[in-house]
């Protein structure tokens, strides 16, 4: 498992960082999770994970400008000053 899908199995709490730069497949799966379906699928073996109790989801993201780890430009105009 990976760390979303083994914090639902276990219902551990889950930081995801900068999820404002994760792809749109990405964003579906956890919309699914968060909306009232309540349900992660897992598409290489077509699994639907439900949460155990306790699990939590918590995620930042940055404001427009520049990403940390690549340095590549995002986001919607420049940052005010």
């Amino acid at each position: 498992d990976g760390a979303l899908a083994g914090a639902v199995r276990r219902g551990e709490w889950l930081l995801l960082d900068e999820l404002n730069l994760a792809p749109p497949d990405v964003l579906e799966a956890l919309n699914r999770l968060l909306d009232d379906n309540r349900q992660l699928l897992i598409p290489e073996t077509g699994e639907a994970l439900t949460p155990a109790p306790g699990f939590r989801l918590f995620a930042t993201q940055n404001p427009a400008g520049v990403c940390a780890a690549t340095g590549a430009s995002y986001g919607g105009g420049e940052a005010p000053l």
